[in-house]
């Protein structure tokens, strides 16, 4: 069996490598603009206008509601349609494509920045508004304020949430196969349909996302330790 994962011809072990690395990469680069909109969209739906905080409900309800699957196959064969129509008008003859990396990441944005929204308002409401009215009270300016006092408050209570919508793009990213993005898993359906060797390839890819899982879980840990050092001392030090 294990002759399977040979690199070159003789079997599919470069191919699984790739796909592992395609998958951490479309991972990776989801996250950090997943995080950015996930404090966007907050922020409008706390707008004092009511036009923004209206679209900010809407998108955060639809795209809590949708199936990931179907974000996915929405943003890749209707959206691109759309754009090509519209590219088409402004420029006769000219036509556009998203790529499956491109649709992955901007589907699974959508998706986790619609969670990590929530994950956004309940550390603010952690962190407390007297905190920002301190701040602007010594002079800080509310962009000041929020980058120097609020910002690393709120990673502290922020890190669990986020790190379980990491955990949970990390295993999303498995829904581009359907798209053929060359991810683990669909570099997997291709072994299988060419081997006639489910249990293996399955299993080996289980194996793969539960380390995946495991190690980062780890981190995660690190993280909320790291972050709460300080804190931590000071509570002892009060009691």
């Amino acid at each position: 069996m294990f002759s399977l994962l040979a690199y070159g011809d003789a079997g599919w072990g470069d191919e699984l490598l790739h796909g592992l690395i395609v998958t951490l990469v479309l991972a990776i680069a989801t996250f950090p603009v997943a995080i950015l909109l996930s404090f966007i969209i907050h922020w409008a739906k706390v707008s004092p206008f009511r036009a923004i905080r209206i679209l900010g409900r809407i998108y955060s309800t639809v795209f809590k509601s949708l199936p990931e699957i179907l974000t996915l196959l929405i943003i890749y064969f209707q959206s691109q349609i759309l754009i090509s129509v519209a590219a088409n008008w402004i420029v006769p003859g000219s036509s556009f494509s998203i790529s499956p990396f491109a649709a992955g990441l901007i589907a699974l944005s959508l998706v986790i920045s619609a969670y990590g929204s929530e994950v956004v308002r309940a550390a603010l409401n952690a962190v407390g508004r007297g905190q920002l009215e301190a701040a602007q009270s010594l002079g800080l300016s509310p962009f000041n304020a929020f980058f120097k006092v609020i910002l690393p408050q709120l990673w502290r209570h922020a890190i669990p949430g986020f790190g379980n919508l990491w955990v949970i793009l990390l295993k999303d990213t498995s829904l581009v196969s359907v798209i053929a993005l060359s991810d683990i898993t669909h570099v997997a359906n291709l072994a299988i349909n060419t081997t006639r060797e489910p249990f293996f390839f399955y299993l080996l890819v289980a194996s793969v996302y539960i380390l995946l899982v495991t190690l980062s879980s780890r981190a995660q840990k690190r993280l909320e330790q790291r972050s709460s050092k300080g804190f931590v001392r000071m509570e002892t030090a009060n009691a």
